[in-house]
């Protein structure tokens, strides 16, 4: 019974001091203690609170010193309490993956080649404020990372309707040869801006989790193209002016951090029935957090009315123009085939008359 009791004793004596010291360990440092001073505009890096708190290391409860590891206390006696400068954030620690990628990617050659401004993690990715990209439009990407460094609209001249691909293709799709898909956003053709998904939500009088529920009408776990129309009619009986923004996206995998330039210039990638983006279509409804609620939608939906300048090569959303075309077309092959065939024929009789 003696050593039952000291072995309890022990444990809790054990547990308690684990409790006081291990926190201690945590954060030495608090990010309370970091933000006394780096919350002041005069201070430099001066870090705005509320921004951090909302990005995605303050939603994930990231202290200051998880980044800065070599501040392991603060020396008040001193006029900067900490290392004068601090040693250089490794992003690696944490996104090995994305870091491993990077490496492999034209930035990284870049850099070991002396290319000074060639990008880091940094240039791209502010630390202090990193949002979650869910939500983020292929537009807010490309000025958030490209439009940073390059004029896109300089380059790609092999590329037609270049503003229409920078409007609706993230960059990373053909640079960086990843896996992507179809996302189809709410969005209001007369102020030309996407409508978050709260207002959905409250224009339907439902949440995110019941969505789905709601809108699909014969329960087969997927939107398709009625579904989506009826989706529309009734927003818009609401003043919302509905259509479906459609956009090729990357998924948000370390491969996107491998950039590369030999690019994907083949059209049928995306243009085509056969298309692998074709596979994962949703319709998508942003949160305030940044993130996202996603919906599966059947890929005959982009046929429908509802969706907005999105194109597939067979595609249209008029099934007569299809054939209209395809008769023009062949129409036109046809009468060029043909007078090209009676120009041979009537060789001999044209010479005799020539001759004649």
């Amino acid at each position: 019974m003696k050593g039952r009791r000291w072995n309890w004793f022990f444990l809790a004596w054990m547990s308690f001091t684990l409790i006081l010291i291990f926190p201690m360990s945590l954060h030495a440092v608090e990010n309370s203690e970091c933000l006394d001073c780096h919350s002041d505009p005069e201070t430099a890096p001066y870090v705005n609170p509320k921004k951090f708190e909302a990005s995605v290391h303050g939603q994930q409860g990231i202290a200051c010193t998880d980044c800065h590891s070599d501040i392991e206390e603060l020396n008040y006696e001193k006029e900067v309490p900490h290392p004068v400068p601090t040693a250089p954030v490794n992003c690696t620690d944490c996104h090995c993956d994305e870091g491993a990628t990077y490496e492999e990617s034209v930035h990284a050659k870049a850099r070991a080649k002396g290319v000074k401004n060639a990008p880091t993690c940094a240039t791209c990715h502010q630390p202090h404020y990193t949002p979650y990209l869910a939500s983020y439009t292929v537009k807010e990407k490309e000025k958030l990372f490209c439009s940073k460094c390059h004029k896109p609209m300089l380059y790609h001249k092999w590329l037609t309707q270049k503003d229409t691909h920078f409007a609706h293709v993230d960059c990373s799709l053909c640079h960086a040869k990843t896996k992507g898909m179809i996302n189809l956003r709410p969005y209001n053709p007369l102020t030309m801006q996407f409508i978050p998904g709260k207002e959905i939500i409250k224009a339907l009088g439902t949440s995110y989790d019941s969505f789905l529920k709601l809108s699909d009408a014969n329960k087969n776990g997927q939107l398709e193209n009625e579904e989506l129309k009826a989706i529309a009619e009734k927003l818009n009986k609401k003043g919302l002016n509905v259509t479906f923004y459609g956009e090729m996206v990357a998924e948000s995998t370390p491969e996107v951090h491998r950039i590369s330039k030999d690019a994907i210039r083949n059209c049928n990638a995306c243009h085509s029935p056969q298309s692998p983006y074709l596979k994962n279509v949703n319709f998508i409804l942003t949160k305030s957090d940044g993130e996202v609620s996603r919906y599966k939608v059947e890929k005959a939906a982009l046929n429908s009315f509802t969706t907005s300048r999105f194109y597939l090569l067979n595609a249209t959303k008029v099934k007569w123009v299809d054939i209209i075309g395809f008769i023009l077309i062949l129409g036109g092959v046809c009468f060029a085939g043909g007078h090209l065939l009676i120009r041979i024929i009537t060789i001999p009789i044209r010479r005799k008359k020539r001759e004649g």
